[in-house]
């Protein structure tokens, strides 16, 4: 178990850390997230798809 003093100094390091981090701007961000955002619904359509197409030929060999 941490004792007191340990943990103060814990959470000073967490702190002096968080200062030296480099962190992305509003802009960067919302970029990314819309990438990420209009990739996966592309990925969700083309996978949609394949399945699809898959489902019809298994159907198609197994009637």
């Amino acid at each position: 178990m941490l004792k007191p003093a340990e943990l103060i100094r814990f959470f000073k390091e967490v702190n002096e850390e968080l200062k030296k981090v480099t962190w992305p701007s509003k802009e960067l961000v919302k970029n990314a997230t819309i990438a990420v955002i209009v990739f996966t619904l592309i990925v969700s359509v083309y996978l949609w798809g394949l399945d699809i197409v898959f489902s019809k030929v298994v159907d198609l060999l197994f009637k």
